[in-house]
């Protein structure tokens, strides 16, 4: 197990990663289904020792710096600053890096993970569909659990579930069906939180560069754990039944649960757009999602405008027709672009 993967572990279990750490651990997991299994018991021996005693974290820290290369020599003169932050780095993950060391010396970690160049599809084990816009897709899971895969949308699945858990990833929308089975839960891990369950249908909204993470639930019982940006606060579950839905907004770190339709929610997968009450903005998020045209606002004013309206099978040029006829405004498209402008004379 190489040094940078012995950090980010470190990092996670502590609930200090950053964004960018949990995507990094990601790629190492993806990468390899082994070490991802190898991982889990890493989680499962933590969570039994998670008061080491003092001494012993001290030998491990000592050991890792070791084999880090970077010896620990106390006390460290104020100019070695960039020494004095891995050291204190280090230190602050001793405990969590002894757990390591431990499944290290059992020889359960016994293999070395590279960074693999080849295109991501390839990797051993695992399985990527990435739909770009325009584009939808269905698939079906090593256990029967069926996934509607929405247009510019990412999901990393592995060919065949191993240990006591079903983990995949998700960037984007997805409605699921998930195949019981209460000794294999479900796990979905997003950007800015995680989807568990053991058998169930719902719906989860979760693009990476919007900060609100929606999930909606048609059938049984879904739990959604959010990710906090403040690592000290404490970690919730939210359990959310049938027609209830969870939307977190992450830059606010707010919860709010209402009551919903699942069956609007999941109405994309039938061809279906529905927008009740949302303003324009959003709506041409989901226009350029769904046909692939760069969406531009000639009069920032138009971003404002609240419509509402049902549509199914439609082209973009009738549904931007009747939308034009609730609140005036114009557009005209190209071959690649949808402009909107408050004036004729602005497109």
């Amino acid at each position: 197990m190489n040094n940078e993967f012995l950090l980010l572990v470190s990092k996670k279990l502590s609930g200090d990663a950053t964004d960018e750490d949990i995507k990094e651990l990601q790629f190492y997991l993806s990468a390899n289904p082994q070490l991802a299994a190898q991982y889990q018991l890493l989680q499962q021996f933590w969570e039994l020792h998670d008061t080491p005693n003092q001494l012993f974290v001290e030998e491990s820290l000592q050991k890792v710096l070791n084999r880090l290369n970077l010896p620990v020599a106390e006390p460290l003169e104020k100019d070695d600053l960039p020494k004095r932050t891995v050291i204190y780095f280090m230190r602050k993950y001793a405990a969590i890096a002894a757990a390591v060391l431990i499944i290290l010396s059992a020889g359960i970690f016994s293999l070395s993970t590279h960074r693999k160049k080849e295109p991501a599809a390839s990797l051993a084990g695992f399985e990527i569909k990435q739909n770009s816009k325009g584009v939808k897709s269905t698939i079906e899971l090593a256990d029967g659990s069926k996934v509607w895969l929405n247009a510019d949308s990412k999901i990393e699945y592995p060919k065949s579930f191993a240990g006591n858990t079903r983990e995949i990833f998700l960037n984007g929308e997805a409605f699921f069906e998930v195949a019981k089975n209460p000794s294999k839960p479900f796990i979905i891990h997003l950007a800015n939180g995680t989807v568990r369950v053991i058998g169930t249908s719902f719906n989860i909204r979760a693009y990476d560069n919007e900060k609100v993470v929606e999930t909606s639930v048609a059938t049984g019982k879904v739990a959604f754990i959010p990710k906090y940006k403040v690592s000290d606060k404490p970690q919730d579950t939210f359990f959310l039944t049938p027609n209830n839905k969870v939307r977190y907004i992450f830059n606010a770190q707010k919860i709010i649960i209402t009551p919903t339709l699942s069956k609007d929610d999941k109405a994309w997968t039938e061809g279906k757009l529905i927008f009740k009450a949302m303003n324009l903005q959003d709506i041409a998020v989901q226009l350029e999602r769904n046909f692939g045209k760069k969406v531009i606002f000639v009069d920032e004013d138009a971003k404002e405008f609240i419509l509402t309206g049902s549509f199914q099978n439609d082209t973009l040029e009738d549904i931007m027709f009747y939308l034009s006829k609730t609140k005036t405004f114009y557009y005209k498209i190209t071959i690649k672009e949808l402009l909107i402008a408050t004036e004729p004379g602005k497109l």
